[in-house]
């Protein structure tokens, strides 16, 4: 039980702490690369604005612009800019700002931002942006069309599109780093955090045992007392009221211990088990009951399924599903049993009519003390307290079990 919650805890904690890291590092990513290139195109546009030529500072507008414009502005930004005609193709070409490309490498690349748009078919050029990779360098350039002239401004970003890799790939080590170290602060400290938890539940688990063992007794006093009252004065309804009663009570004491102990798995030994067999078993206990009530109990088993488990608890497993079919099926309805292998998992399904289930709560069936009948005037007897014991018997075997209801029938479906 410890152990579980442990690993639980530690699970859900670092599924958060990563969730909060993703956010925060994907958040600081996306504004970062999104001012960098919002910056790299405002260039471009100042550029573009200007005739292809960044102006003196003297004589620059600095409105309107994601960049800051300095006296260093023009000797800061590497640019060059190819002036075309879409008969001639370069008429022209500024490389004042530029070192690493040669007039070759810049015609090279017109021309490839020229095929890229397809001139000649779509009859010019029209206004993007884009970026090209030359001699492991990375251009941005933008692609202007005015009344005038037309002519590509290509931008160096090298260094600043980097930054933005470089920045992903520094986020990345630092939630790796700081998950790790997460990881292991939550290793060394969880059980701390969860002691008071397991504390609580080993008192409770205790105290239920401990009461339960306690009641026995006088539960014993009671039932001997009332026997001899009986083989006195001879039965009548006043004794045997008492004895239906110290049966129940019996039972329920029996329940919550057997429930008390259900989260110690590591007292359960499982081993091949003959599923078949105990459903068969259970399934024939509970044909002269149904019977008796009015009530049709169909079964259809498989032979040989054998399953890893513990063979009393899963014959109790079966038992709890069946005696809850008949005890809330309809009069005159119908109870089923089925079981059945699909790949490697066994199916059990253990289903009863039950017309005035369509408003039930399904979500708490496997509640502890949970009955749909909150008033327990009932005429149906029990303590709410066999679903969630068949729930933990099935968590022990490693399956699953769920309830639906569909058509005016209650099903539970058991895969181990």
């Amino acid at each position: 039980m410890a152990n579980k919650l442990r690993k639980k805890f530690i699970g859900i904690a670092s599924f958060a702490v990563f969730l909060v890291l993703l956010i925060i590092l994907g958040v600081v990513n996306v504004v970062t690369a999104t001012d960098i290139y919002a910056e790299v195109y405002s260039i471009l546009d100042f550029i573009g604005e200007n005739d292809g030529v960044m102006p003196d500072y003297k004589s620059t507008k600095k409105d309107n612009y994601d960049f800051f414009i300095s006296e260093e502005a023009r000797y800061e930004n590497r640019y060059f800019t190819i002036f075309l005609d879409q008969d001639e193709g370069v008429t022209s070409m500024y490389m004042e700002n530029i070192a690493a490309v040669s007039e070759e490498d810049a015609i090279e690349l017109a021309d490839a931002i020229v095929k890229l748009y397809d001139v000649k078919k779509k009859g010019g050029l029209f206004k993007e942006y884009g970026s090209i990779t030359k001699n492991s360098l990375i251009y941005t350039y933008k692609v202007v069309e005015n009344e005038d002239n037309c002519f590509i401004v290509f931008l160096d970003a090298t260094q600043r599109l980097r930054s933005i890799h470089n920045m992903f790939i520094f986020s990345l080590y630092i939630g790796l780093i700081s998950m790790l170290l997460f990881i292991l602060i939550l290793v060394l400290l969880s059980s701390r955090v969860i002691r008071p938890m397991v504390l609580n539940n080993e008192k409770q688990k205790e105290f239920i045992t401990n009461a339960g063992h306690e009641l026995k007794t006088p539960i014993a006093i009671i039932s001997a007392n009332t026997e001899v009252i009986e083989m006195t004065t001879g039965k009548n309804e006043w004794t045997e009221s008492t004895m239906n009663q110290v049966k129940r009570l019996s039972g329920l004491i029996n329940d919550l211990i057997t429930l008390a102990r259900m989260d110690e798995a590591s007292d359960m030994v499982l081993e091949n088990v003959d599923y078949s067999k105990e459903a068969h078993e259970v399934a024939d206990s509970f044909e002269s009951l149904a019977k008796a009530d009015n009530k049709i109990l169909e079964s259809s088993i498989d032979d040989d399924i054998i399953v890893k488990a513990e063979k009393k608890s899963l014959h109790t497993l079966i038992n709890i599903l069946m005696d809850n079919a008949v005890k809330y099926c309809d009069d005159g309805g119908k109870v089923t049993i089925s079981l059945s292998k699909k790949n490697k998992q066994s199916i059990l399904l253990v289903s009863n009519s039950y017309k005035d289930g369509a408003n039930a709560d399904y979500s708490r069936f496997f509640d502890r003390f949970y009955r749909e009948d909150e008033s327990h005037n009932s005429a149906k007897k029990g303590y709410g307290i066999g679903l969630s014991m068949a729930k933990g018997i099935v968590d022990v075997f490693g399956g699953k079990i769920s309830v639906s209801y569909s058509d005016g029938v209650i099903l539970f479906t058991v895969i181990i």
